[in-house]
C-alpha cells in the first residue's frame, strides 16, 4: 500500500509550491508509515524522467531536493509501502516506465504465487522487479495497441480482468503520457488493511482508516493536482470509485469517466470490461467491440441493432493478454 500524487500545470513548477509548504510538509510525512521507498516521474523534451530510491522519503536528501526544483509541468510522486512478500529494492520502487509511459500504483494483488499468470510470457520477461504494480502496469501497455490508443478503455479492460482473475483490494493509480495524466480510482473499501493500520499508528482515527483508499483532486487556474487520503485537503473533490480522471497536460481540462460496463462506450472510448465477463479472448473482444459501436451508431439513426451471423464461440475463455 502507497500514497500517490500526480500533477499537471501551466509551467515547471516544484511539486512543493504546488501544494504550499504546509501541503507538501503533510503529505511527505506521510512516509513514516510510508518509508519503503520513493519515487519521482516528469518529463523533459517529452520523454519521462524518473528518480526513486528504496528508502524514506523523509531526511532523503535527494527527495527534499527534488520537490523544490521546478522538474517539469507534468509529473508524480509515489511513497511506498511493500506489500508483505514484495521485496524493497531499487527494481520494486515506483514509478514504473514502458516507454514514454509512467506508472505508480496503490494496492495489492492477491495471491502473489498467481501474479506470473497476470501476463504473457512475453510481457512477463520485460519485468524489471516481481511486483504486482508493474505486472498492473505492462497489463495496461499491453492492451494499448488493441483498443487502438484508448487509455481509459484498456485501463478499464485491464482492472477488470485482474478483479475478475485475482483478489485485489485497490488498483488505484497515477499513470503519465506525454499528453495527458491519468488518475485511476478503483478499490474495494471491505479490503483496507485496517489491522495493519491500527498496527502502524492509526488505532484511534477510524475515519482515516474507511478512507485510506480514496483519492481526491484539486483543479485551479493553474494546475490540477490528484492524491491519496491521510492529510488534510479542504477544498478538494473526491474522486469516485471505479472512475479516471483525465487531464489534459495542453489545455489542463479535466474529466472524469466511469469505468464501468454498463451501456454502450462513447465515441471514442472503446469497449468496456462486460466483453471480459462474458468470457471473450482479447481478440474476440476487439471484433465485437467494432461492431457494438457499429450497432450503437445505428441504433441512434434508427438502424437495426443487430449483427447477423455473429456468434460467442462455445467455451471460449478470456485471457489476461
Amino acid at each position: 500500500m502507497c500514497r500517490l500524487l500526480g500533477y499537471c500545470s501551466r509551467g515547471e513548477v516544484p511539486v512543493a509550491q504546488l501544494m504550499g509548504d504546509e501541503g507538501f510538509h503533510d503529505f511527505a510525512a506521510l512516509s513514516a508509515l510510508h518509508g519503503d521507498g520513493w519515487g519521482m516521474a516528469w518529463y523533459e523534451a517529452g520523454q519521462p524522467r524518473i528518480r526513486k530510491s528504496p528508502v524514506c522519503a523523509e531526511g532523503a536528501p535527494e527527495f527534499d531536493k527534488l520537490a523544490q526544483q521546478p522538474l517539469g509541468d507534468l509529473g508524480l510522486l509515489h511513497l511506498r509501502w511493500a506489500t508483505p512478500g514484495l521485496g524493497v529494492s531499487d527494481g520494486n520502487c515506483h514509478p514504473f516506465r514502458y516507454g514514454p509511459y509512467v506508472l505508480a500504483h496503490n494496492g495489492a494483488i492477491h495471491p502473489q504465487h498467481r501474479l506470473p499468470e497476470l501476463l504473457p510470457p512475453e510481457w512477463e520477461r520485460q519485468l524489471a522487479g516481481s511486483t504486482d504494480s508493474e505486472r498492473y502496469f505492462l497489463g495496461i501497455m499491453s492492451r494499448l495497441a488493441a483498443h487502438d490508443g484508448d487509455m481509459a478503455a484498456a485501463i478499464a479492460d485491464t482492472a477488470a480482468g485482474i478483479e475478475r482473475m485475482f483478489s485485489p483490494n485497490s488498483l488505484n493509480a497515477i499513470l503519465l503520457s506525454p499528453e495527458k495524466l491519468y488518475a485511476i480510482s478503483w478499490h474495494d473499501p471491505a479490503k483496507v488493511p485496517e489491522a495493519q493500520l491500527r498496527l502502524r499508528g492509526y488505532r484511534d482515527r477510524p475515519d482515516e482508516i474507511a478512507a485510506y483508499f480514496d483519492l481526491a483532486y484539486r483543479v485551479t487556474d493553474g494546475a490540477i493536482v490528484v492524491a491519496s487520503s491521510g492529510w488534510p485537503q479542504p477544498g478538494w473533490t473526491p474522486l469516485p470509485n471505479r472512475h479516471l480522471l483525465v487531464a489534459d497536460r495542453s489545455t489542463l481540462r479535466t474529466s472524469v469517466l466511469p469505468l464501468s460496463p454498463d451501456g454502450p462506450p462513447a465515441a471514442g472510448q472503446g469497449y468496456g470490461p462486460a466483453f471480459l465477463s462474458a468470457g471473450l479472448s482479447w481478440d474476440t473482444a476487439a471484433g465485437l467491440s467494432r461492431e457494438r459501436r457499429a450497432r450503437h451508431a445505428g441504433s441512434r439513426r434508427g438502424a437495426p441493432a443487430r449483427v447477423a451471423g455473429r456468434r460467442t464461440p462455445a467455451g471460449h475463455a478470456g485471457v489476461m493478454a
